[in-house]
């Protein structure tokens, strides 16, 4: 994978992920969650944001008073964070950098800035990825970034992390009713899923709840597994509902209710794990 699948998406990336209503609605429910816990300890956090993309939530938690390390393998991505950052006078609170998440996973850092704050001297209170940015790496590069966040994070630190399931209801019952199988199960593949982004090409792995407490077994606590965009449909359907707001709120309300049925889960367009660093 290669920043080349993600630099043409940035221009249209809030369009799509954040100013849409389906977007827009499955953020909030992911804020419901981290707002929580930035605000637990009682005083600013030091946060590493992993495939921070365009800087929404980077920009959101330094608006709480945190201090950001907001990383991404796209340039394109990086620099409209830092425009946004010039506009909110919010410079001094937010760092990017470049970094490859398989290359923080085998300890290894690129150099599209100097990131040598990303390291176990430092040390952060929350290590945070959001809406699938880590469903580019399989589970054999999952479980080797579990263990260099454990280097990474403070005990009783993070990590909250916001994935694919292995099964979207909206998106398998979409598909079948168009008649397209194939694409209603697609996420049941325990081996890489071609995808695109535009032209580019690129692999996907789904990531269950349960594999994912495996991998970060032993270093990390799950507390919390959550469904992210059970009733509220996926960005993909937004041209659907994007003159539906009110029933848009109305399937964001019920996500609200079923936020601590964590066993539904895997039947969202995204699951939320939090983990807390106990060895």
């Amino acid at each position: 994978m290669t920043a080349a699948a993600f630099d043409p998406a940035a221009a249209d990336y809030d369009r799509d992920f954040t100013q849409s209503l389906t977007g827009a609605a499955q953020r909030r429910l992911v804020r419901d969650h981290l707002d929580r816990r930035l605000a637990e300890p009682g005083r600013p956090l030091q946060v590493l944001e992993l495939t921070c993309g365009t800087g929404e939530d980077a920009i959101h938690m330094a608006g709480l008073g945190h201090q950001v390390l907001a990383t991404d393998l796209s340039g394109a991505m990086l620099a409209r964070i830092k425009a946004k950052l010039a506009d909110a006078k919010l410079a001094g609170t937010v760092r990017t950098g470049a970094v490859r998440t398989q290359q923080l996973a085998v300890e290894a850092l690129a150099a599209g800035e100097p990131l040598d704050a990303v390291n176990e001297a430092e040390g952060f209170d929350l290590v945070f990825s959001d809406f699938g940015g880590l469903n580019c790496i399989g589970p054999e590069v999952m479980a080797t970034l579990a263990r260099r966040l454990a280097g990474l994070v403070r005990p009783g630190g993070r990590v909250i992390l916001v994935v694919m399931p292995h099964l979207c209801l909206w998106e398998a019952g979409w598909n079948l009713v168009r008649l397209r199988p194939r694409a209603a199960f697609r996420r049941l593949s325990r081996g890489p899923v071609p995808a695109r982004i535009g032209d580019q090409p690129l692999s996907i792995w789904y990531h269950g709840a349960a594999a994912l407490r495996q991998a970060f077994a032993g270093n990390f606590a799950c507390d919390t597994i959550r469904p992210i965009g059970l009733a509220v449909p996926p960005s993909a359907l937004e041209p659907v509902f994007a003159r539906r707001p009110g029933l848009i709120a109305r399937l964001e309300a019920v996500d609200r209710r079923l936020a601590r049925c964590g066993w539904l889960a895997g039947c969202a367009d995204h699951l939320l794990i939090d983990l807390r660093r106990v060895a």
